[in-house]
């Protein structure tokens, strides 16, 4: 059998976190999924779910005994989507070696807005003083990135460039972005390959009716589709007591994350980005619904571990409990 990839989530909900009793089930950390693709390390998104994740990889790096390498994909630079990064560990150890990635398409630099956000009087710690050595990449949709070490860690090449393809590229990763208009500012989406599996990762992106079709044909024949689903149906809607209608909002339900999955022919799709002032029993509401449309659904929870490439699916012991599905208010 050869080696399964490895995504395992350590935070799935948006805008902003929620501690507390009625989170305990789904989480309540922001966006971060992290990918093993044999030795490499990719994380998606450093919301505060990257904390725990920082730990855990620190953990793993005493164990084996070798510095820890990683590279860290922003879909965007929305405050729950970097907001972990300040206090994720390992960027602060002299050893650990960092490359990260965000749009290329912003008037100041990925580098220049992390400096802005972390530094005084917002935060006591400018980047620079964070001792990890750090290379930053700005992308665009004409990029794809090479990760291995056959390409001594990071190639960036534009795609159909003339050079083509690095050579031995089995054990190398693909990394492939498409730039999303549906959210404010922009959003990248991206498609991870490795011997054959295929992991897209589309978080804080609002379906367009009769689906999205750039998004579908980005998706195509994915094992795995991350797709935002923040919204009940009522909710999008202005039906839902309480909350206001979020059309334009920059953010799906899971109605349009299946018209995804099915257009794409995703065999996998988890749900995420779980709306902040949703409690348990109506994410699992919402889960149930949707498995009547595509079986092959779960709403994202933190310590969920889905591996591609293998018979069985890991989940860790945080994995949800039945529960009688409540009406949505």
């Amino acid at each position: 059998m050869t080696e399964p990839m490895r995504v395992k989530f350590w935070g799935v909900r948006g805008s902003h976190p929620v501690p507390g009793g009625g989170t305990l089930l789904y989480g309540g950390n922001t966006s971060c999924v992290e990918v093993q693709a044999g030795s490499q390390t990719i994380i998606l998104d450093a919301g505060t779910g990257i904390i725990g994740l920082g730990r855990e990889m620190l953990r793993r790096s005493f164990a084996e005994k070798r510095p820890i390498e990683a590279s860290l994909f922003f879909s965007h630079l929305h405050h729950d989507h970097t907001q972990g990064f300040p206090f994720f560990t390992p960027a602060f150890v002299p050893s650990t070696r960092l490359h990260l990635f965000g749009t290329a398409i912003l008037e100041r630099a990925l580098e220049d807005v992390l400096n802005s956000n972390f530094s005084p009087p917002s935060f006591p710690i400018t980047l620079q003083e964070m001792g990890s050595a750090k290379t930053f990449h700005g992308l665009r949709d004409t990029n794809v990135v090479w990760l291995g070490q056959a390409v001594g860690g990071v190639r960036v090449d534009e795609v159909g460039q003339a050079s083509g393809a690095p050579a031995n590229t089995e054990d190398l990763v693909q990394v492939r972005c498409l730039r999303s208009y549906a959210h404010p500012g922009g959003v990248l989406i991206y498609r991870i390959e490795w011997r054959g599996k295929v992991l897209v990762y589309a978080t804080d992106t609002e379906g367009y009716v009769g689906t999205d079709h750039r998004l579908a044909k980005f998706a195509q024949g994915a094992d795995l589709l991350i797709h935002d689903a923040q919204y009940a149906d009522e909710h999008y809607n202005g039906c839902m007591v309480g909350f206001p209608a979020t059309q334009g909002w920059g953010h799906s339900t899971a109605a349009m994350a299946i018209e995804v999955a099915q257009s794409a022919g995703a065999k996998r799709l988890v749900l995420t980005h779980h709306e902040p002032q949703y409690e348990d029993e109506t994410i699992q509401a919402i889960e149930r619904r949707a498995r009547d449309c595509f079986p092959n659904l779960q709403a994202g929870f933190e310590g969920l571990e889905v591996i591609i490439g293998a018979e069985q699916v890991g989940q860790s012991h945080l994995q949800p409990i039945c529960l009688d599905t409540p009406a949505l208010v």
